[in-house]
């Protein structure tokens, strides 16, 4: 069966990025907190406006409105370079690709669905360790999840039964349960779901998802 995948926080930790701005911070003497919070921020403002812009343009843009909300001029737009190549060096989670490699080994197909680029999809590929089969991207569907496009775009790709796994719960967990997606939440921080959008089922990381996997299958 197709098993479709969140990359940024379901299969890679992203902690690193957050690490970037507060060491960067302290370093010139800056809110590193304040940074990473406006970042984030701008980020989904910018994701989620009329016209698609590439991720790696997106980010370029998202350090300007830090600059500017921070007053720090240029000093972060500098340095997109150093940023672009964080989210280069992200790393999965520890338990990732064994089960990654279990699902295939399985006979499933592995999936990944991404607010990212092809540019930096490709070292992450390498560290997942070439377990994946499928990539689709903003690149593909002109647009960013949670966008319904961008699932729907995706449901011409997967073939049923189908389950996508996220950890993140308004960019996937949400639009899965308005379009009727099974989906597995992989809450890491342990949050509650909204008592009116509940994922299919929740685990703490992926270390049990291929045995609900073929479970699910069966």
């Amino acid at each position: 069966m197709d098993v479709s995948f969140d990359c940024y926080g379901t299969l890679l930790d992203t902690r690193k990025i957050k690490n970037w701005f507060i060491v960067f911070g302290t370093t010139h003497e800056v809110d590193g907190q304040a940074a990473w919070q406006q970042f984030e921020l701008w980020k989904e403002r910018l994701m989620y406006g009329e016209r698609i812009v590439p991720f790696s343009i997106l980010l370029k843009q998202t350090l300007n409105y830090v600059d500017m909300v921070l007053q720090t001029q240029s000093l972060f737009s500098n340095h997109f370079n150093d940023l672009f190549k964080a989210y280069k060096d992200l790393k999965p989670w520890p338990e990732v690709i064994h089960a990654l490699r279990q699902l295939r080994e399985s006979g499933n197909r592995v999936i990944i669905m991404s607010n990212s680029t092809s540019s930096l999809m490709s070292a992450h590929l390498d560290a997942l360790g070439q377990q994946v089969d499928l990539t689709i991207l903003p690149e593909q569907t002109q647009c960013y999840k949670p966008d319904l496009t961008f699932f729907n775009y995706a449901s011409n790709q997967v073939i049923q039964p189908h389950l996508h796994v996220a950890m993140g719960y308004w960019w996937d967990i949400v639009p899965c349960h308005k379009i009727g997606w099974a989906s597995v939440w992989i809450n890491r921080r342990r949050l509650a779901p909204l008592t009116t959008i509940k994922p299919t089922y929740t685990l703490p990381n992926l270390k049990k998802l291929p045995r609900l996997v073929s479970l699910y299958d069966s």
